[in-house]
């Protein structure tokens, strides 16, 4: 895995002073590790929670009105909502929405480090309604039959930036490096290379394989000579300056195919069935990067010996790491929804609407490569040139499927809607909506997981909690081929403490915390039996604070490296129009 030029820098590095950022001789300390680009082999509570927090998109017309459709009916948006709604067609109709995602993120006190951008071409919504019973005579007037897919999450996003960790002489202080963690987590695991100086990572539990593969690239070393920790970080000075870098790629979806039934008693009562079969797919792309600069000495990394205070050159010196993470979650779920709509008066319609937890089965995926550049400090001290060497190493996959499968329920819901119609001129409706996000249950975790299905319901039980929602729309129709809608919407959080993940070790990715949106759209009627609907949906999500990386002492609390806090917040704009035919 690293052949003679390995050999050959250890032996190197013997020569010369230590070149280590912290030479310490503490007794061994059991962290937990936690931040954004660490503990990304497994899935966490957060990971569920996000995976749960869907945002229906449906036709042009629902978006338009800001999805409002609890009482509402006669839409095929109404299989995945209510499907009541169904029960309000009197004929046939068949419609399809092509939706263009485009998201954008921003970082509170950072610099654009690739891209914050990202545009997606998609369908929200495809699906037929066919009147298959209609009675003139008894209670029963009409059965409505809907098949559809709608998409009811989008993960398509990106977030990407830089900030800097300066070094002050004055103080003294070391900048934070993820070399530091990659160190703790090595002494903490009590792990130690074979007899060829390797660390085969088979044989590593994967939640070191990053740290490994620092070692790989050079980044920390093995030095036998300390009796607690003998792992430290090697050719990165102590007056290092660090630039961090994160690059987070998402993308997938959650799609939902719906088989709906509806019907109409007296066109009093609508009531409905959907059975909800989804499709999963998630993946993330996650690119670390460190650059080292050494302002104060000229580009020179130098290490501090703590028992006398003085300075000394390194032999090498790193130039930059970068650390490259992939996750992929593929998989499928079932509910059930059950829906119900009273017209008391004519005009005024009221709803209510159950959907049972959705059961998940899923698999996961994760692999890491790193890739590192050294250089020899005696170059720079010469003013010759620089010439970097690359290395580094890819880690093999680590997956989760089959009998080693994850699978979960995410909350139920329950809504209620209210919505009034002004003869043919105008539409108001209201919706609220509640989701038991402390209500999530782990079915299956894989054998060798860190955490049991007790944990989990534990930490959902603890730190999450039921969110709510409010969604309002309204329509006017000042021509009778034109109609205008605008609508709105926002739920609240699910944790009940937005710091719970900031300095938490369980996290996954950063969780959501607030989401709201505004929209509006038109419809045309084109011709008898054929519409246009147009809609724009702007959605905010804002995450709650967290860090890329960080180490605290389990038994006191008390952190030992991190990176500083981080606060994102993602935009997204979304257009879409449906074409509808009824028969």
């Amino acid at each position: 895995m690293k052949g003679l030029k390995k050999i050959g820098i250890l032996c190197l590095a013997a020569i010369v002073a230590l070149p280590l950022r912290a030479q310490t001789a503490d007794p061994q300390i059991n962290y937990g590790f936690g931040g954004l680009v660490l503990n990304r082999d497994m899935l966490w509570a957060s990971d569920f929670a996000e995976l749960s927090r869907t945002h229906l998109f449906g036709t042009a017309r629902a978006m338009g009105m800001g999805g409002a459709f609890t009482s509402l009916g006669a839409d095929l948006t109404s299989m995945a909502l209510n499907p009541a709604g169904l029960g309000m067609y009197r004929s046939s109709e068949f419609s399809f929405t092509p939706l263009v995602a485009v998201s954008h993120a921003s970082t509170d006190g950072t610099a654009t480090w690739q891209n914050n951008n990202k545009t997606r071409f998609a369908f929200a919504n495809i699906g037929v309604a066919l009147n298959v019973f209609e009675s003139g005579s008894g209670a029963l007037t009409s059965l409505t039959v809907g098949l559809g897919l709608n998409r009811i999450a989008d993960f398509n996003t990106r977030y990407s930036f830089s900030s800097e960790s300066l070094f002050d002489p004055a103080v003294g202080a070391f900048m934070p490096t993820i070399g530091d963690i990659f160190s703790q987590q090595l002494n903490s695991w009590g792990t130690r290379p074979n007899s060829s100086n390797q660390l085969l990572m088979p044989d590593l539990h994967p939640s070191v394989w990053p740290a490994a593969l620092g070692y790989d690239g050079y980044m920390v070393d093995y030095f036998p000579d300390e009796q607690y920790n003998p792992w430290g970080v090697a050719r990165i000075g102590g007056n290092a300056s660090v630039l961090h870098s994160m690059d987070v790629v998402n993308s997938g979806s959650i799609n939902e195919f719906d088989i709906s039934l509806g019907g109409n008693i007296n066109n009093i009562v609508y009531f409905g069935a959907t059975l909800g079969i989804q499709s999963v797919y998630k993946r993330t792309a996650m690119t670390y990067q460190e650059e080292y600069g050494y302002f104060n000495t000229n580009g020179v990394a130098q290490t501090l010996n703590r028992e006398t205070g003085e300075w000394s050159n390194l032999t090498q010196q790193l130039e930059m790491m970068n650390l490259y993470q992939r996750m992929t979650i593929d998989g499928s779920g079932v509910n059930l929804k059950l829906g119900v709509v009273v017209r008391p008066i004519a005009g005024l319609r009221l709803g209510a609407a159950f959907h049972t937890p959705t059961y998940y089965s899923l698999d996961y995926s994760y692999r890491a490569g790193i890739t590192t550049r050294i250089v020899q400090t005696e170059d720079i001290i010469n003013n010759g040139p620089i010439r970097g060497v690359e290395q580094g190493n890819d880690s093999p996959t680590a997956t989760n499927e089959g009998p080693d499968s994850w699978s979960f329920t995410s909350p139920a819901r329950l809504m209620f809607g209210a919505s009034y119609t002004f003869g043919n001129f105008a539409i108001v409706s209201v919706d609220y909506e509640r989701d038991w996000y402390n209500g999530i249950r782990m079915k299956d975790v894989p054998r060798y997981n860190d955490l049991s299905k007790e944990d989990y319901k534990a930490e959902f039980k603890h730190n999450f909690q039921a969110t709510n929602s409010l969604r309002v729309g309204a329509e006017i129709k000042p021509l009778p081929f034109l109609a205008l809608r605008v609508g709105g919407g926002f739920t609240d959080s699910m944790l009940k403490e937005r710091d719970t993940y900031t300095y938490g070790v369980n996290t996954g990715m950063p969780v959501t915390y607030e989401s709201s949106y505004l929209s509006a759209g038109l419809g045309l009627v084109l011709s008898r039996g054929v519409s246009l609907d147009i809609a724009y949906q702007n959605v905010s999500d804002k995450m709650n604070g967290y860090q890329l990386f960080f180490s605290q002492d389990y038994d006191t609390g008390d952190l030992k490296t991190w990176s500083g806090v981080y606060e994102t917040s993602l935009t997204r704009h979304y257009i879409a129009m449906t074409l509808n035919f009824r028969f």
